[in-house]
């Protein structure tokens, strides 16, 4: 059920019995612009510790505790084309709650407060409060190096989308940007994205429309806003050929990471046959990455891959020695073109439909995973029972899995290579 609270702020209650607590997702969604990304990274920082009423961690946790335990989460995400502020709250539902409590009318307020009275003194967030989180967010994004498999991820996307930093970047900004930001031009900025960013709000489980729709509305800030229309998914420019880095890294494993492109997005006609490639690729245990370059080959300490629907992208990254990165590479060529030629066994495909199905059911037991399906569905305009979906699951077949693994387009390797030798084991 859809409700129309203001021009651009939309609530979408999502009925289930099936779950003793609720949910509450409320999206604050812009264009995506790479000259916001540090600003709405540590806005997400401070919205999620402190408020006027709030006005520390402790205090934050306290009062989560007195709502039963209650989470309360910020982050930002990036959806294809769509910069996102995501602020999540469970709680367990008012029927399981002793003497009639009200706890959600309670949870609202609470939201209320976190994000339309933050800790505000003299028209900046509050400065001491502001530095810690600074400083924090640098420290964090200074130690990514150390994180070998991140950093390799993070300088692939920068590769794979050459002159475009809305894609190319660190969705959470650098630590020189971070460093930049006064207090006095973040609250200034969380002002702008209060009245001008869209606003999804869902909620899940055994709901009251009427209670929610009335709680929804006493945000002052909820108002009307202007729509901007923009393409939510991703189509890189085209490449004359592949962009390679090559990078000597301190340890004693090398990383290995291949971006490809795959115009076939979520939705899509063939979308379920290029999530099922990606299972038999390397999204999984039993597929030829993992099977023939790990378990076979001994040539990698992990090798996985990874298609992004709203990017139109698959990535592989292995953790190998460094001297056998271009035996590696040519295993991983070979084991799409073993797909390409449709070279894989019935047995193979059975066994990753039957474990795409069964992870599809247990994520109906979780309301979170519900409620990330459903906003995704909502923004993509591509909505589908569960029945379709085990369907469309089952439908696919060899045809379809050889003509996307002819469509893969390599973009860009990153290899982040260790001056030390060792030995890949199991």
């Amino acid at each position: 059920m859809e409700y129309r609270v203001a021009n651009g702020v939309l609530l979408q209650v999502v009925p289930t019995d099936k779950f003793k607590n609720m949910k509450i997702m409320i999206n604050l969604t812009s264009p995506i612009d790479h000259r916001n990304f540090a600003k709405l990274a540590l806005l997400a920082e401070l919205l999620e510790n402190a408020s006027a009423k709030y006005r520390s961690e402790m205090a934050v946790s306290r009062k989560l505790s007195a709502m039963y335990g209650a989470s309360y989460g910020v982050s930002v995400l990036r959806y294809g084309n769509q910069h996102t502020l995501q602020i999540k709250m469970t709680y367990p539902n008012d029927q399981y709650l002793p003497d009639d409590h009200d706890l959600t009318a309670e949870v609202f307020a609470f939201l209320k407060e976190m994000i339309e009275r933050p800790l505000v003194v003299a028209g900046q967030f509050e400065q001491a409060y502001f530095k810690i989180h600074q400083t924090n967010m640098i420290n964090y994004l200074e130690s990514i190096v150390d994180n070998k498999e991140y950093e390799g991820t993070l300088q692939l996307q920068k590769l794979y989308y050459p002159n475009d930093r809305d894609h190319g970047d660190f969705l959470l900004g650098s630590a020189s940007e971070i460093r930049k930001i006064t207090s006095e031009e973040l609250l200034r900025y969380y002002r702008q994205v209060l009245a001008q960013a869209e606003v999804t709000v869902l909620v899940g489980g055994h709901v009251d429309s009427g209670k929610i729709l009335a709680e929804v509305r006493r945000f002052k800030t909820f108002k009307d806003r202007p729509i901007t229309s923009y393409p939510l998914l991703v189509v890189p420019d085209p490449v004359q050929q592949v962009a390679i880095k090559r990078q000597v890294i301190t340890g004693s494993q090398s990383v290995l990471s291949l971006g490809y492109q795959l115009p076939i997005y979520f939705g899509s006609q063939d979308y379920f046959a290029a999530m099922i490639f990606n299972q038999l690729f390397g999204g999984s245990t039993r597929s030829l990455l993992f099977t023939n370059v790990r378990e076979k080959a001994s040539l990698a300490y992990d090798i996985h891959s990874n298609y992004s629907s709203l990017f139109g992208m698959v990535t592989v990254q292995a953790g190998i020695d460094g001297q056998n990165e271009k035996r590696v590479t040519q295993l991983i060529h070979e084991q799409l073109d073993h797909l390409a030629q449709g070279d894989f066994t019935d047995e193979l495909l059975m066994g990753i439909k039957r474990s795409l199905i069964n992870q599809h059911r247990s994520e109906s037991d979780h309301l979170g995973a519900l409620m990330d399906n459903e906003y995704l569905q909502h923004i993509t305009k591509f909505s589908i029972s569960d029945n379709d979906w085990e369907n469309q699951v089952r439908l696919v077949n060899r045809s379809q899995l050889k003509a996307v693994a002819t469509q893969l387009k390599l973009r860009a390797i990153v290899a982040l290579n260790s001056g030390e030798v060792s030995h890949a084991n199991h």
